[in-house]
């Protein structure tokens, strides 16, 4: 890795003890202390999850996954610490090194996969306390492994998923490829010939089993693995992926359960968040946190021959779902009164209908999708951050990142709900009332009945919020 990478805090780093701890009386004898406890603290020593850095420099490198910091101070103090602390180290912290014939791979996993590295290049190809070595080859192409990146065996199936979907991108892929898998135990450089130890099958299992998601290598080789483990892996690589029309169904009854669970109310909202991420998982959009990365378009193109979507192509009930989908976990916020996250869902979707917005796509959204559920994320949104509002000195930093943005505004995303909503008015009047929306914005989305005068002539329907004095809702919204 790169020396630019900015490096872990030290002891160094924090302020000083002040009083009596400041000078203690004689140095803590630390080799006095049980091994017992000397192992835990090299455990916490290597703790991967405090040793994960993140920072805009990285990113701008490409590594969004974050890179480890370890340190290896401690093989520096004495022989006995060193043994001891590489003992737990190996032990404690699983890797795997992996190479490949392009240098662009090791950034795609992990600008695209989010998945932490170790190290790369020259540190990696130094780096000798892996557990397996994975080499990938184009053979067609004469291509050999010349780019190395090692990664912490519990990241390794975020790599794997990584592979997954770009092979869902790039469907010739794994049909170029070759990939050896090679068991090792970096153990046996520190043991007498006849002390090697059997590397248990539960951990060979860990290292060899999250490639299941790859499928169709030209060819695949594997060497020092159980033969069960091998088996089993063979076998859940012959397992195909789920087809177009299963990804879509499968989204399909998961947000008919999470709709179940909404129905409960409050108690029924975490499960049914739960289930619409899972939905969005089958449609190959992953959700972690506030992060959402939409993959494999290319596998959407196709048109679904079988089923509940029959004649559609995959593309358009992705997008369906996705609109569903997304209204729905506004309602899960906003019934959980977690306003914040629900206009962060909200707006977050609006910006980008707003920016695909044209003719064409304002009629598909309309004709083809019903438009309701469009509709029902800008009402949503518009709840949201009318809560927020109506209590500026709570929510004074949140709105901030709202400023100056045309679309954060609930009149405005009112309005335009309505050019969405069919058949959904009435529903919307009553979610409007249960939040406790004033009467003139209720009064928008009442279903507009021309009326004529004793003289025969049309009444005009006029906007309610425009009866709202200066300084009233109409006004401060």
């Amino acid at each position: 890795m790169s020396t630019s990478n900015p490096s872990p805090p030290s002891l160094t780093s924090f302020p000083p003890l002040t009083g009596s701890q400041a000078t203690p009386k004689e140095p803590f004898r630390f080799l006095d202390l049980p091994l017992e406890l000397r192992e835990q603290i090299y455990s916490l020593y290597f703790k991967p999850a405090d040793r994960l850095h993140k920072s805009a420099t990285l990113e701008s490198q490409g590594f969004y996954g974050g890179v480890y910091g370890f340190e290896f101070g401690l093989y520096k103090t004495c022989k006995q610490i060193a043994k001891e602390a590489k003992k737990v180290w190996r032990r404690e912290v699983k890797t795997v090194k992996i190479g490949t014939p392009w240098p662009s791979a090791v950034n795609h996993i992990s600008s695209e996969g989010l998945v932490p590295i170790i190290c790369t290049d020259r540190e990696a190809d130094c780096f000798n306390d892996h557990h397996a070595l994975i080499q990938i080859t184009a053979p067609f192409t004469q291509a050999v492994p010349e780019h190395t990146v090692v990664l912490l065996l519990d990241d390794l199936h975020l790599f794997t998923q990584t592979w997954y979907y770009s092979a869902l991108s790039y469907p010739m892929l794994n049909d170029r490829l070759s990939t050896a898998f090679v068991l090792r135990d970096p153990d046996m450089d520190d043991v007498d010939e006849g002390d090697e130890k059997d590397i248990p099958l539960a951990l060979q299992r860990k290292l060899l089993l999250p490639f299941s998601q790859v499928k169709g290598l030209y060819s695949m080789e594997i060497e020092g693995f159980n033969k069960t483990v091998e088996r089993e892996l063979r076998d859940a690589m012959a397992v195909p992926p789920p087809t177009l029309q299963h990804s879509c169904e499968s989204a399909t009854k998961l947000l008919h359960e999470g709709d179940a669970h909404l129905a409960k109310g409050i108690d029924g909202a975490e499960e049914a968040r739960e289930a619409y991420k899972q939905a969005f998982h089958a449609i190959h959009i992953l959700i972690k946190g506030r992060t959402r990365r939409v993959l494999a378009d290319t596998f959407f193109h196709a048109t679904i021959n079988n089923g509940i979507h029959a004649g559609q192509t995959g593309m358009t009930v992705r997008v369906i779902l996705r609109l569903k989908l997304v209204a729905r976990i506004i309602a899960t916020y906003l019934v959980q009164q977690n306003w914040v996250e629900a206009a962060f869902w909200g707006m977050r979707s609006v910006r980008i209908m707003s920016e695909a917005m044209d003719t064409e796509f304002e009629d598909f959204l309309a004709d083809l999708v019903g438009g309701d559920d469009v509709g029902l994320v800008y009402v949503r949104t518009g709840i949201a951050l009318y809560k927020m509002k109506a209590d500026v000195e709570t929510w004074h930093e949140e709105l901030k990142g709202y400023e100056g943005e045309e679309m954060a505004d609930v009149s405005q995303l009112f309005r335009v709900s309505q050019k969405h909503l069919k058949r959904g008015k009435e529903k919307v009047r009553g979610e409007l009332e249960m939040y406790g929306i004033p009467r003139p914005f209720v009064m928008l989305f009442n279903d507009p009945e021309p009326a004529r005068s004793d003289a025969g002539s049309e009444t005009v329907n006029v906007d309610p919020t425009e009866h709202v004095g200066v300084g009233g809702v109409a006004g401060w919204f």
